[in-house]
């Protein structure tokens, strides 16, 4: 029996400039329906946390991930890193959880899923290798200082304006993203001609629902920046849940393929 998921991203939790609280209060009920739900990265956001201390952030994030995984107490959650959410106490934190709970486990880079491949996308502004991503990665993970009310000022002047939008617009639109996520994935080994049909993604915050391109479709459930549109994707796949928890558990930091 083919198990039911749904993926999100870039819900960017503990920023005051995002809406993910409401839009995952408004998603909870498709719980019931899912047997998987991939969290895409970027659920907590790190650097622009309003709560300034990494420790009381690291908290709040982990109160998060104990309530979704009370939300169903039969789902499986998979989270995996993105660059506002990568830095190694985060890391650990999730090597917490996932000894805690036997239905949560995590993953540092791309998951595959039958026809499916799953990663966050950050990817595509490092520079589509794996030196590059931990580069541009580093970037954030090392960033844990708590921002200047006058930075915090500035951004939600960028967010009230709507300038935020523009990014988006001018650096990831559809065919240029999918373009370079096929050229990243074919140097992998990871395109159409090894069975991979769906590519799920987030980083960009522009939602796509299966725009096809060199024989695969590409989604993205958008972001939950306040004024960004968020549209959760979903998915099937043919896999033994429980053994892709304990692999992931095992061994998060190397790509899997079930």
């Amino acid at each position: 029996m083919a198990a039911r998921g749904a993926f999100i991203s870039d819900l960017h939790l503990l920023s005051k400039r995002s809406v993910g609280e409401q839009h995952w209060e408004q998603f909870r009920p498709e719980l019931k329906k899912l047997d998987l739900l991939i969290l895409g990265g970027d659920i907590f956001d790190f650097r622009w946390s309003v709560h300034g201390d990494l420790l009381k952030s690291l908290e709040q994030a982990r109160q998060w991930l104990y309530r979704a995984l009370e939300a169903d107490r039969r789902i499986r959650l998979i989270y995996m890193l993105g660059n506002h959410d990568c830095h190694p106490a985060m890391q650990q934190l999730l090597r917490e959880v996932a000894e805690e709970s036997e239905r949560f486990c995590w993953s540092e880079h791309q998951l595959v899923l039958n026809q499916n491949i799953f990663l966050h996308g950050d990817i595509l502004d490092a520079g589509l290798t794996f030196p590059d991503l931990h580069r541009y990665r580093s970037q954030f993970s090392q960033e844990h200082k708590e921002k200047s009310d006058l930075a915090h000022r500035m951004y939600d002047l960028v967010v009230a304006s709507r300038i935020h939008r523009v990014p988006p617009q001018l650096f990831h639109y559809p065919s240029r993203v999918v373009r370079r996520l096929s050229k990243y994935l074919n140097t992998l080994e990871l395109g159409p001609e090894q069975g991979i049909e769906d590519v799920f993604f987030g980083h960009t915050h522009r939602p796509l629902t299966g725009f096809t391109y060199a024989g695969q479709r590409f989604f993205n459930s958008g972001s939950a920046v306040r004024h960004l549109p968020f549209l959760p994707c979903f998915f099937q796949c043919e896999v033994d849940l429980d053994e892709v928890v304990a692999k992931l558990t095992e061994t998060p930091e190397i790509p899997l393929r079930v």
